[in-house]
């Protein structure tokens, strides 16, 4: 028996014809992902408001100077946000409370010893090898750092208590302690005592829905908005409408000498429908009429596809 399959945040599982069905879960083509316009806004000024609170805080915590700067934005699958972590990143598994999918932050290589050094205070030095426990123990303290920093900011974030739970530097270590499926990244532009760098910032699509506030139920009320919103635009939206009888094709050389009180066959039986154009393209069938006294046109049915010639 055939089977159809579906997609779940936890991979992919078959649903056998006879099973219960599974609601479609709401994919924004606008976007290109299961989250709205909206809720991405929202997520990116959530991001841009920690941006700037790390440009003042961190110049002082790590008594340097620094800049962060939100860069891009958008929809990621995890299994590529892992394949793409550079050699020695320090990945960061921040978990919430109450339990919902961790997030992932990633400090690229370039960055991780100017921070740890700074910590310790010394020069921004680069660190070209995987950092050490001690090392990771610090990149730890100062990712929590930024996660509480997040939170102070972001009330529905503070609300779900983001703890640093471990800090890895190979992406393999991170396999079944997160979940797998879609992701919204968030990229940082990041510079730090003159030495820049990258931020990412992977969290996934079921806790991101859950820090906007972005439930079933608000999508299906969005949806009802903006189909109220297409009819009002399209209510002053005018668009050509033309009732075709019949088209001809001729020699070019006959229609130029076409002369008024020509008769020009149209091979078109009286009782056959018109063709009834939207945009110039053909949409229904209909029959000749007359209300109130002017030409009408009784819409019949769809038109059929047009033939190529």
């Amino acid at each position: 028996m055939a089977q159809t399959m579906r997609q779940d945040p936890d991979g992919v599982a078959p649903v056998g014809a006879g099973g219960r069905g599974v609601e479609p879960r709401v994919y924004d083509f606008r976007t290109g992902t299961e989250l709205s316009r909206e809720t991405l806004s929202q997520l990116r000024a959530c991001s841009e408001r920690l941006t700037a609170a790390l440009d003042r805080i961190m110049t002082v915590y790590l008594d340097c100077p620094t800049r962060f700067e939100v860069t891009a934005m958008g929809a990621c699958p995890l299994e590529h946000f892992l394949s793409e972590a550079p050699a020695h990143a320090a990945l960061a598994l921040v978990g919430f409370v109450p339990a919902a999918p961790a997030m992932v932050w990633q400090i690229g290589e370039t960055l991780t010893g100017p921070i740890v050094n700074r910590m310790l205070g010394g020069p921004a030095e680069a660190l070209e090898r995987a950092p050490t426990a001690l090392e990771a123990g610090l990149l730890r303290t100062f990712t929590q750092e930024m996660v509480d920093i997040w939170a102070t900011t972001w009330d529905r974030l503070a609300a779900q208590s983001p703890q640093v739970q471990e800090v890895v530097s190979e992406s393999a270590a991170l396999q079944g302690k997160i979940a797998e499926g879609e992701t919204v990244m968030v990229t940082i532009a990041a510079e730090i005592a003159g030495v820049a760098g990258e931020m990412r910032v992977c969290l996934p699509v079921a806790s991101a829905q859950r820090l906007v506030g972005e439930t079933d139920a608000s999508r299906a009320r969005d949806r009802r908005v903006n189909e109220e919103r297409l009819r009002l635009v399209s209510g002053r939206v005018v668009v050509p409408v033309s009732v075709v009888v019949q088209e001809v094709r001729m020699p070019l050389s006959r229609a130029v000498a076409l002369q008024a009180g020509d008769v020009i066959p149209l091979g078109k039986p009286v009782g056959e429908p018109m063709t009834v154009a939207v945009r110039g393209r053909p949409q229904f069938l209909a029959e000749t009429g007359v209300v109130g006294g002017r030409l009408a046109a009784k819409l019949i049915g769809p038109s059929p596809p047009a033939r190529r010639r």
